[in-house]
């Protein structure tokens, strides 16, 4: 990565964005000057913003780009399907979100697997979409608290560096 104090998200949307050159046939003359029109940087390292991210993977798109991946991060967990056809007393498709995202900020296997276990341990099921809404909640509060264990503050997690840092 071209920014080694870049945070977590700015070093995933570098990845996206190679991602995006490549399956583009870029070169890399085109790139940067994609890179320029839309974002105003010579390179992806450049890149601070959202705003300017989400500019870079819009041109991306207009030119062909789509997204492939099924998985979250380097985590292997599936995505979340939508809320339409849940029973109103099952988990909600915000707290399957939640779930997933703090599994793959604080655990230390970060595959479907363990989140399986450790959903049979506290909620009593073997598949997430099978959580009520209240035992949810108890999974939410159990991993909130492995994520402070292990040093991440789970209401401001794109910077994992610096939540260590203040732990």
């Amino acid at each position: 990565m071209a920014n080694s104090g870049a945070s977590i998200a700015q070093k995933k949307w570098i990845q996206v964005l190679h991602i995006a050159k490549k399956q583009c046939g870029l070169d890399d003359e085109a790139y940067r000057s994609l890179l320029t029109g839309a974002a105003g940087v010579g390179s992806s390292g450049g890149i601070t913003t959202w705003k300017q991210y989400n500019d870079c993977l819009t041109a991306f798109k207009e030119m062909g780009f789509k997204v492939q991946s099924k998985t979250s991060g380097k985590s292997k967990l599936k995505e979340t399907e939508p809320q339409q056809g849940r029973p109103e007393r099952m988990i909600s498709a915000r707290q399957e979100y939640y779930i997933r995202g703090l599994w793959d900020l604080a655990s230390r296997a970060k595959d479907d697997v363990s989140l399986r276990q450790m959903i049979k341990r506290i909620g009593g099921v073997d598949n997430i979409q099978w959580l009520t809404r209240e035992n949810a909640r108890k999974v939410i509060l159990a991993l909130r608290d492995i994520a402070w264990k292990a040093g991440y503050n789970p209401d401001h997690p794109p910077d994992r560096e610096a939540d260590k840092e203040q732990g």
